[in-house]
């Protein structure tokens, strides 16, 4: 939810699952052997298995590759409904079904995952921020961590990760957060890379640690306690950091949308996951002038509080 960016340069970052997307591992049906999305899945955990073949050494977390070859020689596929580039952890997904399929003593895992220490589950991240790295060139761990865990996760550091509790859900609750899906695909690898190379440079570098980590921190702050009012004060700095600062982040026909709330104040459209198109993250304590404001796009309840 918080957190994209600037989590790699030490903010805090705020993760909460979403069940409405899934994937899960299995074979072609019998007669069906050239389905499509099952070939290119199978032939894309191939190169991923090959990868893992030449650099997995991780002893804390062993996975069973071998296995995993031999299952994919017989046609294994990851089936998903999750949209791939679209900031809903479709990777992170992935990685969490490969661990929990081939990790050594999975079952093991799975009956303690709920007292797992902090030094335990820093380890766990990174260990996952290593596997889903291969997809992205740089990764922090944090989606296949929350999905493994299935709880929302504040990061208050790279050594301090917790379940925290959030706002309960309430259906008829003023404050909404909703999903825009732009419809367009992105390349999270070169968005990152984009990213990390402004950072290069010193002024935004001190604009990234004086204002954006600031303006994270707030948020995440904030709607953890539930303080609304001091929510979509830092939401509206926080949107307009994006949109000037990281405005290659925002699709181009995204970002009079995004001004209009920021104008009006009725919405804040903030990324989610990489940015650059996929979904966006809003946020709204007026959801039925928001759904008339932007009844031309593709609108999702994700949360109300």
């Amino acid at each position: 939810m918080f957190g994209e960016y600037s989590l790699l340069y030490n903010s805090m970052a705020l993760t909460m699952p979403y069940d409405k997307f899934s994937g899960h591992f299995t074979y072609p049906d019998a007669g069906d052997s050239q389905n499509h999305l099952a070939i290119l899945s199978n032939n894309g955990l191939r190169k991923f298995c090959d990868h893992l073949l030449q650099q997995h050494t991780q002893e804390d977390f062993k996975l069973n590759v071998s296995k995993f070859k031999e299952e994919l020689d017989k046609g294994l596929f990851f089936e998903s409904n999750i949209p791939q580039g679209f900031g809903l952890g479709s990777s992170g997904a992935l990685v969490a079904a490969i661990f929990l399929r081939y990790l050594h003593k999975a079952g093991d895992f799975k009956d303690g995952i709920k007292n797992l220490t902090k030094e335990r589950i820093c380890n766990l991240k990174g260990h996952l921020g290593g596997l889903e790295g291969y997809f992205h060139g740089t990764s922090s761990g944090i989606d296949p961590l929350s999905i493994l865990m299935n709880k929302p996760l504040l990061l208050k550091s790279e050594s301090d990760i917790e379940a925290v509790q959030i706002p309960a859900f309430n259906e008829s609750g003023k404050n909404v957060v909703f999903l825009l899906n732009t419809n367009l695909s992105r390349n999270t690898d070169k968005l990152v890379h984009k990213f990390k190379s402004a950072c290069e440079e010193t002024s935004f570098k001190s604009k990234l640690e004086n204002e954006l980590i600031s303006f994270t921190n707030d948020s995440i702050t904030h709607f953890i306690n539930a303080e609304t009012g001091k929510l979509y004060e830092t939401l509206n700095k926080l949107v307009n950091f994006q949109l000037k600062e990281m405005n290659y982040l925002i699709p181009e026909s995204y970002q009079k949308i995004v001004k209009d709330g920021l104008n009006s104040g009725d919405y804040f459209l903030k990324i989610c996951g990489s940015g650059g198109g996929g979904y966006m993250l809003g946020f709204t304590e007026n959801w039925e002038k928001t759904k008339q404001e932007l009844q031309n796009e593709d609108l999702e309840i994700l949360y109300r509080f």
